[in-house]
């Protein structure tokens, strides 16, 4: 360097420090990297070099960086992806809607309690394709024949029957709710009881009686046996009251008890449904029945209800004058036997050829004779080869040669 540059550098060195004074003699300019002022943002000395930009420290903990090596950059961030919008999900299924029937010829109206309504379930599906029988429901769930009045059902009967609805015939189902006491005046009578089912069976004809006065056909469905042996036993009697009841005013008394116990008359809710599958036919607390078990009720009932049908026609009973309901001059009203036709006669059977009573009889001690006519009493004679084969085998102890080709020819080869 000449020594004018070195004394200027000196001087430049003493007054503005050692950038300002490598600036000024060019060193900058003579760097690779250098760039002019005008690249620095404000505050940055004129003439500084540009280091490249270096990567921030990352925070947190790195095995890569514990070790000496960079951590791998970051994944380039990825564009929003549109979706399409989801279209908006089908309608849900909607249940299949059984068209009312249109001018059904047959009315089945089902009084009753909380059962009743099961039969009318199955009497339901029972009738569905039939078109010329409509299932009316006049269920009353929560309703009792001890703690209301006695007058209830039968005025609920004559209200329904009076109000113009179409009766054919009529299904009852009641007392599910009955094993309680009974007001008798200032006194109870406990449950089944001896006044107690006196006072039951009063109310009990009176539902049936009116259903006689009106001529209806009616079936009368019997308890079902339930899981709590107690109330199955008070069940057995108060169905005998139902039955009693029903058939003095008219009525079938229809028994479901046989189709749900099992072989030792016990209360089973597993049991054959109407195809013959085995099915449960009980809910679970062992009261009411699942789909199979009201089908199978109204199977024991719809067998009745036909025959009834069958035997009175299919007119339907309307609201009757007061005046058709008993004779005006005192006499009993007709019943519904005696306008039924008699039965036929039964068929006479075929009679059978007569057996006789013993057959040919047979000596035991008769003696055996011979074709000739003698006696067989000598034990036969043996002449030729048997006898020589006899003699061999039984006294000798010879066994005869087994026959070519029999099973006992043991010889080796076989022929």
């Amino acid at each position: 360097m000449p020594i004018l540059q070195r004394m200027t550098l000196t001087l430049l060195l003493a007054a503005g420090g050692v950038d300002a004074a490598l600036a000024q003699s060019g060193y900058y300019q003579q760097q690779p990297g250098y760039r002019d002022q005008r690249a620095y943002p404000p505050g940055y000395y004129p003439g500084k070099l540009v280091q490249p930009a270096q990567p921030q420290p990352q925070q947190g903990f790195s095995i890569r960086r514990f070790f000496g090596a960079r951590d791998e950059p970051p994944p380039p961030a990825r564009a929003p992806v549109s979706r399409p919008r989801r279209s908006a999900p089908p309608p849900a299924a909607v249940a299949k809607q059984e068209k009312p029937k249109v001018n059904p010829s047959t009315y089945v109206v089902v009084f009753g309690d909380a059962l009743a309504s099961y039969a009318r379930q199955g009497l339901d599906a029972q009738f569905s394709d039939d078109q010329d029988i409509a299932v009316v429901s006049k269920v009353r769930s929560d309703t009792n024949l001890v703690r209301t009045d006695p007058a209830d059902w039968p005025n609920t009967i004559k209200a329904t029957l009076d109000g113009g609805q179409k009766t054919s015939i009529a299904v009852v189902m009641l007392g599910t709710n009955d094993r309680q006491s009974i007001r008798d005046g200032d006194e109870s009578a406990e449950p089944l009881s001896d006044r107690w089912k006196e006072l039951y069976r009063q109310r009990i004809d009176a539902i049936t009686g009116v259903l006689k006065e009106r001529k209806v056909p009616f079936v009368w469905i019997g308890l079902p046996p339930m899981k709590n042996s107690k109330i199955s036993d008070d069940l057995v009697a108060m169905n005998d009251i139902y039955k009693e009841s029903v058939q003095s005013n008219g009525g079938v008394y229809v028994d479901i008890w046989p189709g749900f116990v099992d072989e030792d008359n016990r209360y089973t809710d597993i049991g054959p449904d109407v195809d013959g599958d085995p099915t449960k036919l009980r809910t679970n607390e062992g009261v009411f029945f699942t789909r199979a078990g009201a089908r199978k009720v109204a199977f024991f009932a719809d067998t009745e209800i036909k025959r009834v049908l069958g035997l009175s026609g299919t007119a339907t009973a309307a609201a009757p004058d007061p005046a058709q309901i008993a004779p005006a001059d005192g006499s009993a009203a007709p019943t519904i036997e005696a306008a039924l036709p008699p039965p036929p006669d039964a068929a006479i059977p075929a009679a059978l050829p007569q057996k006789p009573l013993v057959g040919p009889v047979l000596p035991l001690t008769r003696q055996d004779v011979a074709p000739g006519g003698t006696l067989v009493s000598a034990p036969p004679k043996l002449t030729g080869d048997n006898a020589h084969t006899v003699q061999r085998a039984l006294r000798v102890g010879i066994a005869p040669s087994a026959r070519p080709g029999r099973a006992d020819d043991f010889r080796w080869p076989n022929p």
